[in-house]
């Protein structure tokens, strides 16, 4: 019975907010408010779970010795001293604004400069001329690089006319498809959760 409570529980607090969100009930909405507030102070503290769950395995990582302990300390020292400096942001306004822009910045944009090259790489191998799909990304893509480089206007004016039509129609179109799949994709996968069928989040098959 305990194991099958989540699943009750998660069913009746959908089946609150999906009938608030469709039908104005006032008694209803003040529930949904609640459970809304309540969700977001349980994400909050499985936010802080995961940091100490972090800090944890660095830890018995350094005892172990089975990881690179400079990786380990790195991490512990930054996750560390960003949650104080972050904590009294009032008394560490000045190192706060420092480890942010000179520091976790930076590092963001080296993160997606790398992702960019993988994507690069990615494209490079996709590509090759093998099969209709791959031509039609290649002409794609030529056509993209053309239409934002000035290049293209040199070339010919309708480039980048070109381009912007691509741009608007045919890949607003693939966009909306994809919206569309994925909002069902989720609605399907809340149906499952709903109706109690899906049960592997609290480890039932």
């Amino acid at each position: 019975m305990y194991r099958k409570l989540p699943v009750y529980i998660a069913t009746i607090a959908g089946m609150i907010l999906m009938i608030d969100y469709f039908i104005n009930i006032p008694a209803l909405t003040k529930v949904a408010s609640e459970i809304q507030a309540w969700t977001v102070l349980i994400s909050a503290f499985l936010l802080g779970i995961g940091m100490v769950n972090l800090l944890l395995v660095n830890i018995r990582g350094l005892q172990t010795r089975r990881t690179d302990i400079l990786d380990n300390i790195v991490l512990i020292g930054a996750l560390v001293v960003m949650f104080v400096v972050t904590l009294f942001s009032d008394q560490f306004d000045t190192a706060y604004r420092w480890l942010f822009h000179e520091i976790y910045a930076p590092l963001g944009t080296a993160v997606f400069s790398l992702l960019m090259y993988a994507m690069a790489s990615a494209a490079y191998r996709a590509i090759r001329l093998k099969s209709i799909e791959s031509t039609v990304f290649l002409i794609a893509a030529v056509t993209a690089m053309l239409g934002v480089a000035p290049v293209g206007e040199t070339i010919s004016p309708q480039i980048p006319k070109f381009y912007t039509w691509m741009l608007q129609v045919l890949n607003m179109a693939g966009q909306r498809g994809i919206i569309m799949g994925g909002a069902i994709g989720a609605m399907a996968a809340s149906l499952r959760v709903l109706l109690g069928i899906e049960r592997r989040h609290i480890g039932l098959e």
